[in-house]
């Protein structure tokens, strides 16, 4: 693949195993090679390249998770290659469907598990211990970028081996969605075994896999394939840890909820992306909700915060009178003062999280397990201070629909609208499709409508398709079915 054939390396050695280090790493402009693999410190480089990819690719996560959802709308500088995936009339050229950044971070965490193992027997310092903790990070981090991977192109290379040598071809056949599930599952399984429960920092506990991350990462796989009973299960190791918990929505005036995101690494913070602007670590999410910005909240999700006008989460939270995202512009809640500085966590998985994916799976066992669903939807409503009595209906699409309005203005601009329908629009064979399609309407420009429903009718357009570029260097690569025609 040309994107893993020009991968470089990173040389810089630590003295010591700090994961605030490690995001100050910038890579070298050298060749990987295994004569690399000397000590424990290039072990940790490279586990650290990995991390620092995941900074590089929070875009990419809205994008994929968000941005053909119902969540978000179109506004202020639009770039025509989002407004193309945003109208489904993306094409293979199109330079936002590139998935090099998280097949950079495959790579990485394919050099740690292949090449860790045998620095123990070149550096006696390295102890085993700290190698399995080492390996344990890996398989997250390729099991998180396959996760991002599957649910965006569905089929792609299955890759498990480093990539050490630009001169030779490498040429690797898709596989598919089931395969990358399975091995997924294995990458967040394999991970436990030698986990961490916390690091010796609050800032490396919520910024480095852990434990309780791994659980959040593994329910939610598993709500992909149907496993719910494990969904459950995952679910409520994080929920017993003692760790983490839904933090108080109100703490007499001040919004309390507003601090996940103006301050990050809350106690409800369970893997978070992060950000320092004292170390020159800083995101682009001020240019995608800010002055020069992209994105606004959508009509839909207006008339949902509607509804309950007690909501903390809705103007002045999520979103400002302007109809720009907030909770990543502002210092405070309701104040109109914006951030300092845009290094804000993206996060990726937090409480409120659990609360809701515990739920889906207990709709998705039966009508006798919908009330205990509607107790943890409401414990996550009631934190945002509404009073309302939730009272769905007793079907499974009705306990779902009102499962993902509250998932919608709970993580708005997180990532993950997008994801939540097409996980439950494929189940059983794509038997909620109708309604899969009407929620995607209900974010689109209404004289589109019409286009953006036939093409959705088609399954394989709910995907993204291969670049044309990796097609072109990749010669064992097929394209999405969809845009073959579009090549």
């Amino acid at each position: 693949m040309k994107i893993i054939a020009k991968l470089l390396m990173i040389f810089v050695l630590l003295s010591t195993i700090s994961c605030q280090k490690w995001l100050d790493i910038k890579p070298e402009n050298q060749q990987v090679t295994d004569e690399y693999w000397m000590n424990k410190e290039e072990v940790e480089a490279v586990l650290g390249a990995a991390y620092v990819g995941l900074q590089k690719g929070i875009e990419d996560m809205l994008i994929y998770g968000e941005s053909r959802g119902n969540t978000l709308s179109l506004g202020g500088y639009i770039n025509v290659d989002l407004l193309r995936i945003k109208s489904f009339s993306v094409l293979p050229s199109n330079s936002l469907v590139k998935w090099s950044n998280f097949y950079q971070i495959i790579n990485y965490a394919n050099m740690v598990l292949k090449y860790a193992p045998d620095v123990m027997d070149r550096d006696p310092s390295f102890s085993r211990a700290v190698m399995e903790s080492y390996l344990s990070e890996a398989y997250f981090l390729r099991g998180l970028c396959y996760f991002y991977i599957v649910r965006t192109w569905r089929d792609a290379p299955l890759i498990l081996e480093p990539y050490m040598d630009d001169q030779l071809a490498y040429e690797v056949a898709k596989s598919g969605k089931d395969q990358l599930f399975n091995q997924i599952v294995h990458d967040f399984t394999s991970a436990l075994a030698n986990t961490k429960d916390t690091w010796p920092t609050a800032w490396e506990t919520k910024g480095r896999s852990t434990r309780w991350a791994i659980h959040a990462a593994l329910a939610d796989a598993y709500l992909w394939i149907g496993e719910y009973d494990l969904a459950i299960t995952s679910c409520n190791a994080v929920m017993e840890s003692g760790r983490v918990g839904l933090i108080q929505g109100m703490v007499n005036t001040k919004n309390n909820w507003f601090t996940i995101f103006s301050e990050g690494n809350t106690n409800e913070g369970i893997y978070e992306i992060q950000f320092d602007n004292t170390k020159a670590q800083t995101n682009n999410l001020v240019d995608k909700f800010g002055p020069s910005y992209n994105w606004i909240i959508s009509n839909y999700m207006l008339s949902l915060f509607a509804e309950d006008m007690d909501d903390i989460r809705g103007q002045g939270a999520t979103y400002s009178n302007d109809l720009k995202i907030w909770k990543y512009l502002g210092a405070e809640a309701g104040t109109g003062v914006p951030r300092s500085f845009s290094d804000q966590n993206w996060i990726v998985y937090r409480m409120a999280d659990i609360y809701l994916m515990k739920a889906e799976a207990l709709i998705m066992k039966g009508e006798s397990f919908y009330s205990e669903a509607l107790e943890l939807m409401t414990d996550v409503r009631q934190r945002a201070g509404i009073s309302l009595p939730l009272d769905p209906g007793n079907t499974e699409i009705l306990m779902l629909d009102a499962l993902l309005k509250e998932r919608a203005k709970e993580f708005l601009g997180e990532g993950k609208c997008w994801f939540d329908l097409l996980r439950v629009a494929q189940r059983n064979n794509y038997a909620y499709k109708d309604y899969f399609i009407e929620q995607i309407l209900l974010g689109s420009p209404g004289a589109s409508a019409p286009v953006i429903r036939a093409q959705l009718l088609n399954e394989n357009a709910h995907y993204l398709p291969i670049h044309a570029d990796e097609i072109q260097f990749n010669r064992l690569l097929v394209q999405n079915p969809y845009y073959q025609h579009l090549n």
